[in-house]
């Protein structure tokens, strides 16, 4: 046979070697994948999960065997397993908030508590309406990490939003008391001498949060009955009378200033309910303790700066809003509070810069379904 011929044939059994076992593979992966759902279907957790792995081998861009693969070890408390596999379907779907989601929740259970509540946050960001069964525990622990990471309103939010649906139980309950109690802690670090106050606190937020007030005052004035002198309890019940008492939520909050002699909070929202009346002199000094005290905070600069411009210090003012602007350059109070000023200044083209800052913001954070 001809050198030539010899080359023609070689090249003829190569793309033959090349297209069968490409055929070949396809349909292995075929088999293997409906083996595997199968076996998932029939509660065979483990002949599952090594069928996944098996034909996720053959085909690692198969998004719902990584997806199935995470969620089986979930199930079977194989968190980094799970977390692993829905790190990969994150990044074959980014724009998918079920797996980021369920990423975080797998991370919550390996202690990578940074990257669990950024990536829960990520899921809540993109939208859970389609997935209500993740979205409720997705909720939860993400409310738990915003309290342990000391951001007690928006934890609070989550536990109202979860209260309003009807949800919840005795370990939901006390998880919202911690929050409310302003303690970093997740609910298994809390010492056995707190469990009662921390149930009674959450006893008062899910009644809130479930549209029963009346019920919510009766534990809120049960806590203050039983513990009187302890932190945070005179500002959560100061906080709730805001809402249809604020003559009696004042005496509450300087109530509990006496006790926690550092308590920020209380001050802003002392300072808030005085600007609320239009009355910016009143309001001052508390605005001025909190931004000595909490000088890196956004919150007491864009209250202060607030009331001094009410108060026609605008130049005093607009240096406070500009600190709380550079301080959270994507919160939306001070460009709008900023705004104001610089119209009140005569500064036109900076208020309409403000404006168009703030409603470029709160577009871009809105929650999904927001209009």
């Amino acid at each position: 046979m001809s050198a030539f011929l010899l080359v023609l044939l070689a090249v003829a059994l190569g793309q033959s070697s090349t297209d069968h076992p490409a055929s070949t593979s396809a349909a292995a992966f075929d088999r293997i994948a409906q083996q595997a759902e199968e076996a998932r279907q029939a509660n065979q957790a483990d002949n599952a999960v090594a069928l996944y792995r098996r034909a996720l081998r053959l085909k690692p861009g198969w998004k719902e065997g990584w997806w199935y693969l995470g969620t089986l070890g979930y199930e079977q408390n194989h968190y980094a397993d799970c977390r692993d596999a829905f790190r990969r379907v994150t990044v074959l779907e980014p724009k998918g908030a079920p797996a980021w989601s369920m990423l975080g929740l797998c991370e919550f259970e390996t202690k990578q508590y940074d990257l669990a509540l950024a990536h829960l946050n990520q899921g809540q960001q993109l939208g859970m309406g389609a997935a209500p069964e993740i979205d409720e525990i997705a909720k939860y622990h993400l409310a738990l990490l915003l309290a342990r990471d000391e951001n007690y309103e928006k934890s609070l939010e989550l536990f109202l939003e979860l209260a309003r649906r009807g949800k919840g139980d005795q370990t939901m309950i006390a998880a919202a008391g911690i929050a409310a109690l302003r303690k970093p802690l997740l609910p298994q670090e809390l010492p056995q001498e707190d469990h009662e106050i921390a149930y009674l606190a959450g006893k008062g937020i899910w009644d809130l949060g479930a549209r029963r007030p009346a019920q919510a005052q009766k534990d809120f004035e049960l806590l203050l009955s039983k513990y009187p002198d302890v932190p945070n309890v005179h500002y959560l019940f100061g906080s709730f009378l805001l809402q249809e008492q604020p003559d009696k939520a004042i005496p509450e909050l300087e109530r509990e200033i006496a006790i926690s002699p550092a308590h920020v909070p209380a001050r802003v929202q002392i300072a808030s309910e005085y600007l609320r009346r239009g009355e910016p002199v009143n309001a001052l000094p508390y605005a001025r303790e909190a931004a000595t005290l909490a000088p890196d905070s956004v919150v007491t600069h864009t209250i202060l700066g607030r009331l001094l411009v009410e108060t026609e210090e605008l130049d005093a003012g607009v240096r406070e809003l500009e600190l709380a602007r550079k301080l959270a350059p994507e919160s939306t109070q001070p460009r709008i509070a900023l705004a104001s000023a610089y119209a009140k200044m005569g500064r036109a083209e900076d208020a309409a810069r403000e404006r168009r800052e703030f409603l470029r913001l709160k577009q871009l954070y809105k929650r999904p379904g927001e209009q």
